[in-house]
């Protein structure tokens, strides 16, 4: 499934019996949880995306933070 451009998974887990909910940030799996409810997991997936959104935004843009060269 996708949100906001960021693809992210639910698994339906069988021991312990529930949901589990993995995020692909910039090509690495970062696992968000797991809960007893699809819902709640889909949940966890979309806030650990609007989080990463949220401070991946505070981030200065490369060239400024790169040294000029000259």
């Amino acid at each position: 499934m996708e949100f906001k451009s960021i693809e992210y998974q639910i698994v339906q887990t069988a021991n312990p019996t529930g949901w589990k909910s993995t995020v692909l940030i910039e090509g690495k799996r970062k696992n968000t949880g797991s809960t007893f409810r699809r819902l709640s997991a889909t949940r966890l997936a979309e806030t650990a995306i609007e989080k990463h959104l949220k401070t991946d935004a505070r981030k200065p843009p490369e060239s400024i933070c790169s040294p000029s060269v000259g």
